[in-house]
């Protein structure tokens, strides 16, 4: 189809072609494909949405997720330098149903059909028991919206086992408070934090997300003042869109906080509400990974199996 604005070509799911997705104009279409945006009333302070309602979030004794062992070394974004890679064992994997983000690309998207699995505290507590757990990941979905009960857990997990690694991968923007605490766990444990650092341009970044990137950097600033070694970074390869001058926006800023910090890019398969999107062309991930070394040391392509590499 025609971009609404500029008539150059774009796909239907977008409805606008990267230059004006970077623009003011953006804004226009964003209540059409995410139409859930704008309608908190502002109440609750557990991650950026501030909704009126708390839902399951917030409860400390129970979680809305599923849990399994999932053997090491994993298909964790994190696996080509976490140092959980070279042990062996099992992870426990926790995902999380629901999520404070409404990404057009979610690759995880049926935990929008929130079916409810309430999870107790001490059932979780006891899975991580088992010696053969090495690590603890919060993923989903996303935690941001159950961090007080995900906190809770890690905290009584690392009590009980002292080898025990704690790492989330998120979104990044949850309560700063919170994100702080739950980054300190995977310090003090050996663990991660994954940022999913989905585009630079804020049009582009609510376009493609329905929500801003503010959170996420503040988040991503404070945690590395003090953790810089827990941090590490993702984004998507979106085709087209999130091209190599985002990628070196963002890897300007994650240099900036300390270029030693791993940043993987991630080559896009069709998926959710962008299936009318190819698999991430070659070049632009050949352009992506150059933006991103001449600021940071570590860099990383993954799902190279896409293009047959």
């Amino acid at each position: 189809m025609k971009c609404l604005f500029c008539h150059n070509e774009a796909p239907s799911s977008l409805k606008v072609c990267k230059n004006c997705a970077r623009s003011e104009k953006a804004l226009e279409v964003v209540e059409i494909l995410h139409p859930k945006v704008g309608s908190y009333i502002r109440s609750c302070k557990l991650c950026s949405n501030e909704c009126k309602s708390l839902a399951l979030c917030g409860k400390p004794r129970y979680g809305n997720l599923i849990y399994y062992e999932d053997p090491l070394p994993t298909n964790c974004c994190n696996s080509w330098f976490c140092k959980g890679s070279d042990l062996k064992g099992t992870n426990l994997a926790v995902f999380y149903y629901g999520c404070n983000f409404d990404c057009l690309f979610c690759q995880n998207w049926s935990h929008k059909n929130v079916n409810i699995f309430y999870v107790s505290l001490s059932e979780l507590v006891e899975a991580v028991k088992n010696p053969r757990v090495k690590c603890v990941c919060h993923f989903g979905g996303s935690p941001e919206p159950q961090l007080p009960f995900a906190i809770k857990f890690s905290r009584k997990a690392i009590e009980v086992r002292k080898d025990l690694m704690i790492c989330w991968e998120w979104n990044g923007a949850g309560n700063s408070s919170l994100a702080f605490k739950a980054a300190e766990l995977s310090y003090v444990s050996g663990g991660t934090v994954k940022f999913d650092l989905k585009a630079w341009n804020e049009f582009l970044h609510i376009l493609l997300t329905g929500r801003s990137p503010e959170r996420v950097r503040k988040n991503f600033e404070n945690i590395g003042k003090k953790f810089p070694e827990v941090l590490s970074a993702t984004t998507l390869l979106v085709p087209y869109y999130v091209d190599e001058k985002e990628v070196e926006k963002i890897a300007e800023f994650i240099a900036s906080v300390d270029p030693k910090i791993p940043y993987s890019l991630l080559v896009f398969h069709p998926d959710y509400k962008l299936r009318d999107l190819p698999i991430t062309p070659k070049e632009q991930v050949l352009e992506c990974y150059k933006a991103a070394k001449k600021h940071l040391e570590k860099v990383n392509v993954g799902n190279l199996h896409l293009l047959g590499i």
